[in-house]
């Protein structure tokens, strides 16, 4: 590196000295910026160049502090230390993406802090500990996604399904769904596609991430707006999350639950939140919430112990059937 460009670079190359090997608790001096410098980017320059640097980074709005013995070091980062605790527990607890992926991810998160903060690599070895797809396209389907988005473009992907010896298979034998993409969705551990594949029997439909193969935009077909889709006037997507909580298709319903336990509405809460109401008759407790009919009987079968579904009567009578069939499975 010439002189010129080791004038140009100094200011970069400090600013990642300071994220790599300061904190709040430990500082550089100038002195020891520049051995840095030298030792780690064989570049050499003088007290007055790093002093100046210094004042340019604080001017450009970085957060960089004079320590207790007069060094310096990066106070403010992107992420502090329990956000980045949080996204990695986020990040190995998906199972959209597979380990090498969550592995490559997580260190990525966790090199925003210096290299006193950075989080032992033993929960690594975790990684197969957690049931995850071997989809290694997750990160491509995405951007592929996005840019079909942005073009007003439908995309075009094979599906996959497993045989009956649990082996990876393409769905109906390769068959490409051409689909308009609307929202992405992470989504109790997976990651969803929410899109409108043929109107005639669904409005919306969704797809799972993991499950798609071979994705690409179909720069010949104009994605179909939400707006053209009668069944979608005046759609909100936090209400259909709140009311399809397992991503299946179909109608909502508003469903009266018994809940045996005061302690037992905390179940209500964590899944429906501020959507369920609740209220009390003699001494039992009833929640009245909104959610797609399917997705509620699986939950009720759930909570089969606590949560009795009083109404609607079809959903009652799912649930009962669900049950029969099950114990006829164990007699």
């Amino acid at each position: 590196m010439n002189l010129a460009q080791q004038k140009k670079a100094t200011p970069l190359l400090i600013l990642q000295i300071l994220k790599d090997y300061t904190d709040e608790n430990h500082s550089l001096t100038q002195q020891e910026i520049i051995e840095k410098l030298n030792d780690l980017y064989h570049v050499s320059v003088e007290r007055k160049s790093v002093a100046s640097s210094l004042e340019m980074l604080s001017e450009l709005g970085m957060d960089v502090n004079r320590g207790k013995r007069g060094g310096y070091y990066l106070l403010s980062r992107e992420f502090e230390p329990s956000e980045v605790t949080f996204l990695v527990d986020a990040i190995f607890s998906s199972k959209s993406i597979s380990a090498t992926a969550a592995t490559k991810l997580a260190k990525k998160v966790n090199n925003c802090l210096s290299i006193y903060d950075r989080k032992s690599y033993d929960f690594l070895e975790k990684t197969t500990e957690v049931p995850r797809t071997t989809n290694n396209e997750i990160f491509y389907t995405i951007d592929v996604i996005h840019e079909a988005m942005e073009k007003h473009k439908r995309v075009g992907f094979q599906y996959t399904t497993y045989d009956k010896d649990g082996n990876e298979v393409p769905r109906r034998d390769g068959y490409e769904f051409v689909v308009s993409p609307y929202y992405l969705i992470n989504n109790y551990g997976h990651y969803y596609l929410v899109c409108n594949y043929r109107t005639k029997y669904n409005p919306l439909n969704i797809f799972r991430l993991d499950y798609i193969r071979n994705i690409q935009v179909k720069e010949d077909w104009e994605l179909k707006e939400m707006s053209e889709i009668e069944e979608l006037d005046g759609f909100d997507i936090n209400e259909y999350l709140n009311e399809h909580i397992y991503l299946f298709g179909g109608e909502a319903v508003t469903a009266t639950l018994e809940i045996e336990g005061e302690e037992n509405t905390r179940h209500v809460v964590d899944w429906f939140g501020s959507n369920a109401s609740f209220y009390t008759s003699g001494d039992k407790i009833f929640a009245k919430v909104r959610c797609n009919e399917t997705s509620l009987m699986y939950w009720a079968l759930q909570y089969c112990d606590c949560i009795k579904v009083l109404e609607p009567e079809s959903l009652k009578q799912k649930v009962i059937e669900a049950h029969k069939k099950a114990l006829e499975k164990y007699e």
